[in-house]
This record gives structure tokens, C-alpha cells and sequence, in this order.
């Protein structure tokens, strides 16, 4: 509208608060407003009207600071930033999202608990912005500069951003007005959207005289947000921005950054938690840490979803496509969910991290912490309930009367009991009919005595040693050390001989690690993913077999060295015991368990551990101990690079066909229609070969995934460095009497 006399009303909810004519400017004082945040997103309509011509506006009122502890203040209110960078990306039409598609992405997110959104790297259509107002998320809007290909105009450098080379546009003064003309550009078309609490000078592109040119024109036009600019953090000028902001820092560099003086500003990781492939394995202890410091005000996951280009119903990345004379391969494969927004166990993970409550359950007392900043609990329901050896017993639902960042204590009435596996407290927040939160809390228990049965007596030839009883028979090889057949009510339960193994099909967040545990060349990796057992000795002795082996890679020294002793009972049950010792200036290992070939009657399972979705050391939250059915059809995760997927942990009973594998201790599990070295070879989904049998490990360890694929090295607490490592399990036949 041109300047002149104009009829504007402003109504909420409804109510018309006014409605009066203006000229040129209005300025109208809200009294007691209702103010706008990601968890109530309150909207005021605005109205324009003049000569037939009508605007409409929706605007949020509210508030944005910084205390004296250098947190985020929302309306006053202490705010932790749960988020994820958002590219514009479709599997079909490539970086075209329709509305509605962006909508999606946008509910998907505040389903996964998430409150904030990072418009990687340049601003979003402005129906984008208005979504984010109306749904309730918090945005740090980035303007579109890029320079990272400077990185790469000279060969073999280091990352490292050389900016007195003066090559750089951002450190050369003729290209001054495009960083300030792009920046003038972002604050004049999104200026009026209460989402928007940050603006972003753009993204890895040096920090210099025309970013600092950017800042001050912005300061100028708009100080009521803040500024972003992880390029000057980087640089340490972190002065010339309003929060020190890093991306793919360690957990140590983090809570460094949390406690020195020389940062007197909110500290924030615009990109962390890289989500490629299986993964991430460290979000939620980064969110611990967010969460035990107020100058932490949280970051932005690295990234929404997978870029991928769908051919035939095979997702294809860079390098599938003729013509290409660079690629950066499936690096753009390195989503929190996959091309058509399904989910994957990181992506709940990421949902459980940033969970609205944390509990914690002691003497019998259950502790309720509200994350909230402004929505009180008692607008969700709160259930509980007790689960003995995954039996679930009556569901208590409350309705918790407690204020954002205050706690509730609840008395859980619970006698000791006796049983198999395990007893568990567990919790579940929901609203709508959604689920926004689930914890989890053993209980104490004693355990059932169980009667041990006799020793079989066993047979033997030169090669093998034999077991038989009434509906079974075994055949163990003295030369491979393992067993050759099972057979159950006259059943094979085994497709191939047993055996110990170390390695995993390598995961994207692996790729550092492969050339020390895989055959990449002739000098370097332990060739895990070629290795041989050598048995050394195989006898028989007090009914038990003791064997003493090894395992190596091909044309390598032992990494292992292991002695075992197998107990089988007059019922068929086998008792493994393994004790080994890893060589010492062995680098930490992927895995280390025992594989199973089964036949195809095995596809179907049920075990009792952490489930249902895939979990590991550093990526479990997301995932409950209980009782759970599944299939190899199930287990089978489809990651746009084949890779290593399936665990679970703390299983005490697998079931399959008619053996029972079980532990008092625990093992980590693995069931997949696909062996190791078939994951490991394909780089697409359709270059993977089922070969009919379903593949088994017991594992006694499996290292964490984390997420270095573009992001710190796996802590040393995830990773399997024992030297010496003691486990047992046993194989019950469910013979049919």
C-alpha cells in the first residue's frame, strides 16, 4: 500500500481489540498481551484495508535478552534451543518443497520434541516463516553466503579458512554491497516474524571486513535480536557477534567453553551431532551437557534429512550420475531422517534428548523434572507402570500439576520381587493421543534359582566331537572351532559353522576407523573383515570341550587370543564360556562376539532386551528393556549406503527357531537377513544379496557409533578397548517332549 489514510483493526482469538483508521503509521499499546514463544505461539491478526485492497499480517509479540549468566531469555525465561538445520530438499523434485511439504517438516519436528530451526544456509519462502510463527518454533534465519569452495581452489590444505590470503569476498572491500545487500535483503523481508530470535551472516565463508560491514547495518536496523556468526567465533572475534557459536566441537571443548570467563556470551552449536547414517550416537549427551550449564543455550542437529535423488526405488547420491566431474559421494546422505521423512532409531534418540521431562527414581520415589520453559505439566497425561520379565502390570495415568523447570516427587508403591530377567518402572508423557517423552528405571529383584543339569557324555573322531540326547544332536569341529550342526526334533538349525568374529560392516560415522580394521591396503588395517579362526588345541576333558584358539586377519598376527569351555547337558543345553586377550597395541575394536548361520525358519524372533528400534552404547535412550517380536524383515534398516544396523543390548533371551540363546549377565544382539561382508561391500540398497539364512551374533561388546563422519572421534568411554574380556552365555534347545 501507498502511504496514506488506511482502516486497520487487530483482533485475538477472535476479539477485535481495535479497529480504527490510520495514517501512514499506527502504533497501538496491547494491554496485558499474550505473548508469543515455541510452545504457545500466540498470534495477534492484523488488518489492512484501503480502496479494495487487503493485507493480512499475524504477529507475535515478544521479548528476547540475555542474563547475567549469559542464558537465552525468552519473555523473561531461561530457553535451551532443541534444533535442527533445515535444508530445502525433496527425493522426486530435488530443493523444491511444495507448502504443504514444508508444513510436514515442521510438525514432524515439534513431534520430535524439537523447539528451534536453523534455515541452512539462506532464508526460507516467507510461508516457511509464517508456519514457524503459527506451530511455534524458534528460528536463527542465515542468510545465503557460502564461500567454502575457497577451501578447495588449492590442493592437499587443511581445513582452514585463510583469510589474510585477502582472496577471499569477505575480506575484499568490491564485494562489500553484495554481503550487505544480501543481509539488507533477509531483515527487510522477515523483520516482522516473532519465530526469528537470530539473524546469520551465512555459513563457513571466512569472517572479514564485509561480514563485519553486515553486523553493523543489521545492529542498526533491528537490535532486538540477536546476531549469529560462527565464522567469527572461529576466528575467536567473537565481539563482533552476540553468541559465541561453534559447530562440531567435543563434549570437553563444550563444557570448556561453558566455564571460561574469556566467553561472556551464550554459547551455541550451531551444527552438531552430524546425523549420517546410523546415528547420531552422541545427541543426548550433548544435551546433558546443554542442559548443567546456563551460558549452553543448546545448537541445531546437522541435519533434517537426506539428500538423495530417488532412481528406480533406489536412492542415489553423488558420483550415480553421468557427467559429474566432482561429487562429495553420499556426504549428502546425512540426515535425522531419511529422504521421505520416516524415522530411524537417531531420530529418536534425537526425540528422547529433548524429551519435556527427565526423571530419575530412588528408594521408591519417582522424581518428575518439567524441561518446559512456559507450559505446565498438567496438560499432559503422565502414566506409569511396572514391568516384571517384560510382563506389564496396571497403568497408573495422573494428570501432574507441575510449573516449567520444577519438579514433582511421586511414591511408587513396589515390593520386591522374584523373577527371570529384569523388573522396570516405566514412564510415558502424552498429549493428543501423541507420545512425547518415555523413561525407564530398573527396580530391584532377586533372582530365580535355577537347577543345573548333568553333563552329557561326549564323542569323538579326529575332526569333530559329537553330542546326542533324546531330540537332539551336535557336531562340533575340532578344526574351525565351532559348531557344524544343531538339529532339533530332527531339524538342521545351522546353515554354516558358528565362529567368533570383530568386525562390522562399516558405518559412514566408521569411515576414520576402516583402514585400521578392514583390508583397505596391504600395510595398515587388522583385516578384520577377512579373518580366520586357527584352533591350537581341542579336547575333551570332564565332558567339557576346552579349546584354545585365535583369531587374525589374513596375513596378520593374532589379535586374539582366546581359550573357551563348552559344557553341553544331558537336555541339550550349551554352556559357553570364552575368555581372550586382544593384543595389545591393537587399535579398539568395532565388535567382538560369536555369528550363527541359521536357516530360514529363524526369520521370526522374540528376545528379551532393549527394543524396539536398533540401539547401541551411545545411542539407547530411545529404546526400552523389555519383552519384544520381531523379524529379519523388521531389523533391516534401510540407510541410503548400506551399513551396520540391527543391535540390541542388554538382551538376556534370543529366540530363534528352536534354539534360546540366554545370559544372566546380557549380550548385545544382531539379526539380519544379510552377512557382514555383503552390508559391507554395497554402496546402494539394491546391491544387497539375502542368501536366504538369518545371521546371528551374541555379541559380548559393540563399540558406540558417535558421529565422525563430520564431527569430533568417538569417546574413549564408547569405544571396545578392553584387552581382556570374559563372557558367557548358553544355547537351550526347545526340543518338543
Amino acid at each position: 500500500m501507498s502511504e496514506g489514510a488506511c482502516e486497520v483493526s487487530i483482533a485475538f482469538e477472535g476479539e477485535v481489540l481495535v479497529q480504527t483508521q490510520m495514517e501512514n503509521e499506527f502504533t497501538y499499546e496491547v494491554e496485558n498481551p499474550v505473548l508469543w514463544n515455541a510452545e504457545k505461539p500466540a498470534l495477534y491478526d492484523v488488518v489492512l484495508k484501503r480502496e479494495g485492497e487487503e493485507l493480512k499480517f499475524r504477529i507475535g509479540l515478544r521479548t528476547i535478552e540475555v542474563s547475567n549468566q549469559y542464558e537465552l531469555l525468552i519473555n523473561g525465561m531461561s530457553v535451551k534451543l532443541h534444533g535442527v538445520n533445515h535444508h530445502d530438499t525433496h527425493q522426486y523434485n530435488g530443493w523444491c518443497q511444495t507448502d504443504e511439504e514444508l508444513r510436514k517438516d515442521l510438525l514432524l519436528m515439534k513431534e520430535l520434541n524439537m523447539n528451534c530451526v536453523r534455515t541452512a544456509h539462506y532464508p526460507p519462502t516467507p510461508k516457511f516463516m509464517e508456519m514457524c510463527d503459527e506451530i511455534g518454533l524458534y528460528v536463527i534465519c542465515e542468510t545465503d553466503i557460502e564461500t567454502h569452495g575457497f577451501l578447495r581452489r588449492l590442493p592437499n590444505v587443511e581445513y582452514h579458512f585463510d583469510m589474510d590470503s585477502n582472496d577471499w569476498p569477505a575480506s575484499t572491500l568490491e564485494w562489500q554491497g553484495e554481503h550487505v545487500e544480501r543481509m539488507e535483503r533477509m531483515v527487510e523481508t522477515f523483520k516482522n516474524y516473532a519465530s526469528i530470535i537470530m539473524w546469520s551472516t551465512g555459513n563457513e565463508s571466512g569472517h572479514g571486513v564485509n561480514h563485519v560491514a553486515m553486523i553493523r547495518w543489521t545492529r542498526n536496523r533491528d537490535n532486538s535480536r540477536l546476531i549469529h556468526c560462527e565464522d567469527a567465533s572461529r576466528k575467536q572475534q567473537i565481539h563482533n557477534a552476540d553468541v559465541y557459536s561453534r559447530m562440531y566441537i567435543t563434549f570437553e571443548e563444550l563444557e570448556k567453553a561453558a566455564v571460561t570467563k574469556d566467553i561472556c556470551m551464550p554459547v551455541f552449536l550451531c551444527e552438531y551431532s552430524h546425523a549420517m547414517g546410523n546415528g547420531p550416537g552422541d545427541v543426548y549427551e550433548y544435551n546433558e551437557i546443554f542442559d548443567k550449564y546456563p551460558k549452553l543455550i543448546g545448537g541445531c542437529i546437522w541435519e533434517w534429512t537426506d539428500h538423495v535423488v530417488m532412481v528406480d526405488g533406489v536412492a542415489k547420491y553423488g558420483g550415480d550420475f553421468e557427467g559429474e566431474l566432482t561429487n562429495d559421494g553420499n556426504f549428502c546422505c546425512d540426515g535425522l531422517v531419511f529422504a521421505d521423512r520416516s524415522f530411524k532409531a537417531g531420530t529418536m534418540e534425537a526425540k528422547a534428548a529433548f524429551q519435556p521431562i527427565r526423571t530419575s527414581c530412588e528408594d521408591g520415589v519417582l522424581s518428575v523434572y518439567n524441561r518446559l520453559d512456559f507450559t505446565n505439566l498438567n496438560e499432559y497425561d503422565f502414566t506409569y507402570w511396572v514391568e516384571v520379565d517384560g510382563v506389564k502390570g496396571e497403568e497408573v495415568t495422573l494428570n501432574l500439576d507441575v510449573a516449567p523447570h520444577e519438579t514433582v516427587t511421586l511414591e511408587i508403591p513396589y515390593t520386591e520381587t522374584t523373577c527371570q530377567y529384569g523388573v522396570y518402572l516405566n514412564t510415558r508423557l502424552t498429549k493428543a493421543d501423541k507420545e512425547y517423552a518415555q523413561t525407564q528405571h530398573e527396580l530391584s529383584y532377586k533372582v530365580e534359582e535355577t537347577v543345573s543339569e548333568a553333563s552329557l557324555t561326549l564323542t569323538e573322531d579326529q575332526y569333530h566331537i559329537y553330542a546326542s540326547g533324546e531330540g537332539f544332536q551336535y557336531v562340533f569341529s575340532k578344526i574351525y572351532g565351532g559348531f557344524t550342526s544343531m538339529i532339533v526334533d530332527g531339524v538342521e538349525q545351522l546353515a554354516g559353522t558358528s565362529k567368533f568374529s570383530m568386525f562390522r560392516a562399516t558405518t559412514d560415522n566408521d569411515a576414520k576407523m576402516r583402514p585400521f580394521w578392514a583390508n583397505v591396503n596391504i600395510w595398515q588395517g587388522e583385516n578384520l573383515d577377512c579373518a580366520f579362526t586357527k584352533v591350537y588345541e581341542c579336547d575333551i576333558c570332564d565332558d567339557k570341550i576346552l579349546l584354545k584358539g585365535s583369531l587374525a586377519g589374513i596375513s596378520r598376527k593374532p589379535v586374539l587370543l582366546y581359550d573357551m569351555e563348552i559344557r553341553i547337558t544331558v537336555g541339550g543345553t550349551v554352556e559357553i564360556g570364552f575368555n581372550g586377550k586382544i593384543r595389545e597395541d591393537a587399535t579398539w575394536m568395532p565388535r567382538l562376539g560369536m555369528e550363527f548361520t541359521l536357516t530360514e525358519q529363524a526369520s521370526a524372533f522374540s528376545y528379551y532386551g532393549r527394543g524396539p528400534w536398533e540401539n547401541y552404547c551411545d545411542m539407547s535412550h530411545c529404546a526400552s528393556i523389555g519383552a519384544y517380536e520381531s523379524d529379519v524383515d523388521s531389523e533391516y534398516v534401510n540407510y541410503v549406503y548400506p551399513q551396520e544396523h540391527g543391535n540390541h543390548m542388554n538382551v538376556k533371551r534370543l529366540t530363534l527357531g528352536k534354539l534360546e540363546f540366554q545370559s544372566e549377565d546380557g549380550f548385545e544382539c544382531n539379526v539380519s537377513k544379510y552377512t557382514i561382508d555383503d552390508l559391507d561391500r554395497a554402496k546402494h540398497t539394491d546391491e544387497l544379496h539375502p542368501d536366504g539364512n538369518v545371521h546371528v551374533r551374541i555379541d559380548y561388546k559393540v563399540s558406540g557409533l558417535g558421529t565422525a563422519s563430520c564431527g569430533p572421534d568417538l569417546p574413549e568411554k564408547y569405544r571396545f578397548s578392553e584387552k581382556e574380556v570374559t563372557y558367557r552365555f548358553k544355547i537351550v534347545n526347545l526340543h518338543k517332549e
